[in-house]
């Protein structure tokens, strides 16, 4: 298998070690930010007081999303549609950068390799304009 082969078959969650921890260190420093920072007070508004089940369910998601095991499906009994999930807020362009800036700011971290920062943020930003319904 050549490098650049070997390149495209590495997925962000073997970049990152294939370990969920450090997904789950990401998501935590996601809510963090949500949790604390100004710049994502209408965002923390659409949550619930307990962001612990939330911590999970994205770590979870992001798990399989990344390339690792389907965790979110196995804990949850299923999949998840992310618009079905999502259809019960309000999510506007303001919440969207919000949720960006959070993720963003969770992503830059040593524990996070530059290649799957690239790989990622795109596609994430992609997803949060596609949950967009006001």
């Amino acid at each position: 298998m050549s490098a650049a082969t070997s390149d495209l078959a590495t997925t962000p969650y073997e970049l990152l070690g294939g370990n969920e921890e450090i997904v789950r260190r990401i998501v935590d420093r996601f809510y963090d930010l949500m949790d604390a920072a100004p710049e994502a007070r209408e965002l923390r508004e659409m949550h619930a007081p307990d962001l612990g089940p939330m911590r999970d369910r994205l770590s979870w998601f992001l798990t399989g999303w990344l390339g690792g095991p389907a965790v979110y499906a196995e804990r949850t009994g299923g999949g998840a549609c992310m618009s079905t999930v999502h259809g019960v807020f309000a999510i506007d362009e303001r919440a969207s950068a919000q949720w960006m800036w959070c993720m963003r700011r969770a992503l830059d971290a040593p524990d996070v390799p530059a290649s799957v920062r690239s790989m990622v943020e795109p596609a994430l930003e992609r997803m949060t304009g596609l949950l967009r319904n006001r």
